[in-house]
């Protein structure tokens, strides 16, 4: 036998067994051998037994070397390391509630926003196809951190993840916001960083909408975002639970809100006062008299669970995220002193992808 068949099927097996025991995503894995674990190491200065964060609810530690090596079986480079260690600092956050929607029924999944210069320095994509696949950063990161928290938590379906359906956004649901487009500023400076620093934000939906409006103006994209927003979705700020709604919305329709001298909080105002639902078939499901007036509740309760973000490419199509069970958390990027020259060496620059113009 060749060494390279030897190879092929060492690689089989391998997966095969950590797939056998519960530490896949189903997908297939690079091996986390001893050397792979030591190379993305270098993308930290922690120490590889510092505790990150406890993660589930038998509060299980995740340390620097756990999380390097979850990474390598994701398929990340080190360079991706700062950005992993501050998406599991938001995992561990107890604001985040990321047991909750780990487990429940309802199938929540892991949304991740990236904000900062991080966002260029590692290719993260903000504009078209950001959410889709084709990007190294924007699907291996999430998916990293994603298997990092089962494998942390123990979290198996049936067992712990008791979603009933199930939910697809689990394997990678991220992308960079396009602030270069967006007439706004950034979602991170709204939770109180600077503009220049580098961030991930974490949020738990079940459920993704696109929609775009019927007319590109500000009054069809503000009523849009209410009446695109699924009955089941509701968005509530509380001490406990936040139960929250992201709109991603396209630097075109930004700008049209723009243009009316629409700021971000204005179209949350508009929002919450708009957005009442009638609950007249509720009554008549539970045999109430049809002749009384249908009863209204609000849908956007208050300004503070609504979260605003510019993203996508050139087109009019939005879309709306949500109901988040918890957060969203927003975490700062650290990075190592060796970090920009292990983006020289490791970050691919793709030769394919049009990023000249479109907004020019």
């Amino acid at each position: 036998m060749s060494k390279q068949s030897q190879t092929e099927e060492s690689l089989e097996d391998i997966n095969r067994s950590l797939y056998k025991e519960g530490m896949t995503d189903g997908l297939p894995v690079i091996p986390p051998t001893e050397e792979r674990v030591d190379e993305m190491l270098l993308g930290t200065d922690r120490d590889r037994d510092e505790v990150i964060g406890e993660l589930g609810n038998n509060e299980n530690a995740l340390t620097v070397e756990r999380l390097a090596a979850n990474a390598v079986m994701a398929g990340c480079i080190p360079p991706y390391m700062p950005i992993l260690e501050a998406g599991a600092e938001a995992l561990a956050d107890p604001d985040s509630n990321s047991i909750q929607f780990s487990v429940s029924t309802a199938s929540w999944s892991y949304q991740w926003v990236v904000n900062g210069p991080v966002r260029e320095k590692l290719d993260i994509a903000s504009e078209s196809g950001a959410f889709g696949p084709s990007y190294h950063a924007n699907q291996t990161i999430p998916r990293a951190l994603g298997i990092a928290y089962r494998n942390t938590a123990k979290i198996y379906p049936g067992e712990k993840d008791m979603g009933v359906m199930g939910n697809p956004y689990k394997f990678y649901f991220l992308a960079g916001e396009n602030e270069e487009a967006s007439p706004w500023d950034p979602y991170h400076v709204s939770q109180g960083l600077d503009e220049d620093d580098s961030a991930i934000s974490l949020a738990g939906p079940n459920s993704w909408v696109q929609w775009f409006p019927g007319e590109n103006n500000a009054e069809h994209v503000a009523r849009g975002m209410i009446r695109n927003t699924p009955e089941s979705m509701r968005a509530r700020s509380g001490e406990d639970l936040n139960a929250t709604i992201t709109h991603f919305i396209n630097p075109y329709n930004a700008e049209e809100l723009e243009k009316a001298d629409l700021s971000k909080q204005e179209i949350k105002e508009y929002m919450v006062e708009n957005s009442h639902r009638t609950l007249d078939e509720y009554s008549r499901s539970f045999g109430g008299d049809s002749d009384l007036p249908p009863r209204q509740s609000k849908q956007y309760f208050d300004t503070e669970a609504i979260n605003i973000v510019s993203m996508g490419g050139p087109g009019r199509v939005n879309a709306i995220a949500g109901t988040s069970i918890g957060g969203p958390v927003t975490k700062k990027i650290d990075f190592p002193n060796n970090w920009d020259d292990l983006v020289e060496e490791y970050v691919v620059e793709t030769e394919w992808v049009p990023t000249e113009g479109f907004y020019e």
